[in-house]
């Protein structure tokens, strides 16, 4: 039997045992809550709420620049700051993810929404670095969350045969995110200062927090007795799930890398403005919104055993285009490879997340994704701070910077070449 199909085999024994009415077996079927219409509602919610995060977060990889010139910052600074988010998101993936597996994904999906919310408006009165970081730090609590609790609401209101398309969708918007956080954040950072940028978007995010609540139904509370005992531990124990979340790791350094010092990359190595900076940012990511619905399409469609190959085309493809992005010499063929290089990252980022949904209980749906995403967010962590003590180790050079990444491409597709799963009554 193969390594996760353990753990479908105690879900499916503490559903057996479970009296007819338990909360267990009303959470089980929490998907016939939802009609069409509500399906429909909630996608488009928590689509708006995925594109809101990623703004947020953006946001900073582009008003760093005018922070780092108000604070005196060098590189390394810049990169503390960049990071420190991520330290708490990382963490907050494997305590959401227990939290919406046991009380559902309601009331999670609000606090997280409504928490990042407060202190993205609080970035913009801190007024040193210390401040900065420590209210990165909160901010990464709030958006922590989010994740793993949107996987859940996935799994309640989606059958399996529909979860990768729904999740693809919901995952995408990281992509527009980015690029309306580049873009928006550019152009109130140039018309209004970084600050005024922050408090506009902390007071979307509450509006945010309320509609979520209208839109997501309140699953019943899940009795400790119907999840199985020990649950946590038999997945973090699981050789392809470790797997899972180190491709992921590996794969997050590059993509969070980039996408944290590409705004000053850009300003430094090609000498253009903070708005064109946030235009020219915002086509790649457009263009990996496309690739990552077609990559759910492709999932659901024909992807049934074939999560390797994705992840593996993927990764290539990230390792090839990056080094290629390395040498490249002007500005369009710079970003045409950078997109080219984020579709591949779509592949991986795609499958990563399917394949809880896809393999998996959805009683354990919330806890593995965010064992995988804990993995992506330590990545996230460490990537720009990493940088920034190479570039200032290179006296502004970015080529050392390009070299860690390119070392953690070819990781992850190592990892994701070596990732076999056994098969039991075609089941992962």
């Amino acid at each position: 039997m193969s390594q996760l199909s353990e753990v479908n085999a105690s879900a499916a024994t503490a559903t057996t045992i479970a009296s007819p009415t338990s909360p267990g077996l009303q959470a089980q079927s929490a998907i016939t809550l939802y009609g069409r219409q509500q399906k429909i509602f909630v996608l488009v919610t928590l689509l708006f709420s995925w594109i809101l995060a990623n703004a947020d977060r953006m946001a900073m990889s582009v008003s760093i620049i005018p922070i780092t010139k108000e604070f005196a910052l060098d590189a390394q600074g810049a990169g503390m700051v960049l990071g420190s988010f991520y330290v708490s998101y990382a963490l907050m993936q494997l305590a959401a993810g227990w939290l919406a597996d046991r009380f559902g994904s309601r009331k999670v999906l609000v606090f997280c929404v409504a928490c990042w919310s407060v202190f993205t408006s609080l970035t913009g009165v801190a007024g040193s670095l210390f401040a900065l970081i420590f209210i990165r730090i909160l901010f990464g609590i709030g958006e922590g969350g989010f994740a793993p609790a949107s996987t859940v609401t996935i799994a309640e209101a989606f059958p399996k045969k529909e979860r990768a398309r729904a999740k693809s969708l919901i995952i995408g918007a990281s992509f527009l995110g980015s690029a309306v956080g580049t873009g928006a954040i550019a152009g109130l950072i140039h018309a209004y200062g970084w600050r005024f940028a922050y408090h506009a978007f902390g007071l979307i995010g509450v509006a945010v927090a309320i509609l979520l609540w209208f839109a997501v139904k309140n699953s019943p509370v899940r009795a400790c007795g119907d999840r199985p005992k020990g649950l946590f531990r038999s997945l973090f124990g699981k050789a392809v799930l470790k797997k899972t979340m180190f491709i992921f790791f590996f794969s997050n350094i590059v993509y969070v890398g980039l996408i944290s010092w590409m705004p000053t990359f850009l300003m430094k190595t090609r000498d253009i403005d903070i708005v064109h900076v946030g235009a020219a940012s915002a086509i790649p990511y457009l263009v990996a919104f496309a690739s990552l619905n077609v990559v759910g399409w492709l999932l659901d469609k024909v992807g049934q055993g074939r999560d390797r190959l994705f992840m593996t085309v993927g990764a290539t493809m990230v390792v090839i285009f990056l080094a290629l992005m390395a040498v490249a010499t002007s500005l369009p063929v710079l970003l045409t490879f950078w997109t080219l290089s984020l579709v591949g990252y779509t592949a991986v980022y795609g499958t990563v997340f399917v394949i809880p949904l896809k393999h998996l209980p959805d009683e354990s749906v919330g806890t593995a994704s965010g064992i995988i995403n804990f993995g992506g967010q330590v990545a996230a962590g460490i990537a720009p701070v990493v940088i920034g003590i190479l570039v200032d180790f290179g006296n502004g050079s970015f080529a050392l910077a390009f070299s860690f990444l390119l070392a953690a491409g070819v990781a992850a597709l190592t990892i994701a070449l070596s990732w076999k799963p056994e098969h039991h009554d075609g089941v992962i």
